[in-house]
């Protein structure tokens, strides 16, 4: 999958976390609706176990698993199930949008990277 990392940071994980998901600035999977510290600050390049340090993309863009089907250019946010995966949603509720589509759960998809949005 090709993305265009432009920027990422080092975070501390307070809670293990994979590869290529929605992570949180307090350093564990983000959030989907809690705000704060539980928005997304970007996305995993690696997994990591609680106190490891990971590099998340925080940058244009990097590349999500998918909690479910998503299409091409929909926007996305992090599911409610605590994973970090993308779902899709809405103009007022995301954190990014799909540069490519996943057809299915697990599936990986190019994100382009916003500023954590809630209604």
């Amino acid at each position: 999958m090709q993305y265009d990392k432009t920027h990422s940071t080092t975070v501390i994980l307070t809670a293990a976390l994979a590869a290529n998901r929605f992570a949180s600035y307090a350093g564990a999977a983000a959030s989907a609706t809690v705000g704060g510290t539980a928005d997304a600050q970007g996305v995993s390049e690696t997994e990591g176990a609680l106190g490891d340090a990971i590099s998340v993309i925080t940058g244009y863009s990097a590349p999500v698993e998918a909690s479910a089907a998503i299409a091409k250019g929909a926007f996305v946010k992090p599911a409610a199930d605590g994973s970090g995966r993308a779902v899709t949603g809405s103009a007022t509720d995301h954190c990014g949008r799909a540069l490519t589509a996943a057809a299915a759960a697990g599936d990986l998809l190019e994100v382009e990277l916003y500023r954590h949005v809630h209604p």
